[in-house]
């Protein structure tokens, strides 16, 4: 009767995993799906974009930056396992550059984020542009664009 017992409890823990395997499956399928749903949305919207941005900064629409949040952070090496740094992509609108991430390391976000208000900071260096950007970073960017190129045309105001 034990053996019955023991083979019972093997069969119920190998359900467990098998299940919570099956889990695990369908969370990283539904992952990739929304990834590459926003990036599909992304890819001519973002470009278009860009485009006309280009445009615009050659027009004269230029020494903008406008910031969004950060989009995706990841261990700054292999693994978290291995380094306790994170590297941070933040959505930015750069003008002339157009929409794209700035690349940051988590300490110097937070001393970014912690600079006294309205000390400027050249995001510049930190600048990728959209179709340099990992393909994950250009699927989160697509959420944040309209916000950003509403703050762009608060700030350009023409009088006259």
């Amino acid at each position: 009767m034990s053996g019955l017992l023991v083979l019972a409890a093997v069969h119920t823990k190998e359900c467990a995993m098998h299940d919570f395997l099956s889990a695990r499956a369908a969370d990283l399928s539904r992952l990739a799906m929304t990834i590459q749903t926003n990036l599909d949305s992304a890819e001519d919207t973002i470009q278009s974009f860009n485009h006309t941005l280009t445009e615009l900064a050659s027009l004269g629409v230029r020494d903008f930056q406008i910031t969004g949040p950060v989009v995706y952070a990841r261990p700054a090496g292999a693994s978290s396992d291995e380094d306790d740094t994170f590297t941070l992509f933040q959505a930015v609108l750069l003008m002339p550059g157009g929409i794209g991430g700035a690349v940051w390391d988590a300490v110097e976000y937070a001393e970014y984020l912690g600079r006294p208000h309205g000390e400027p900071t050249d995001l510049r260096p930190r600048f990728v542009p959209y179709a340099n950007c990992l393909p994950l970073v250009r699927a989160m960017l697509v959420a944040h664009v309209s916000e950003m190129l509403d703050r762009l045309m608060r700030d350009v105001r023409l009088l006259g």
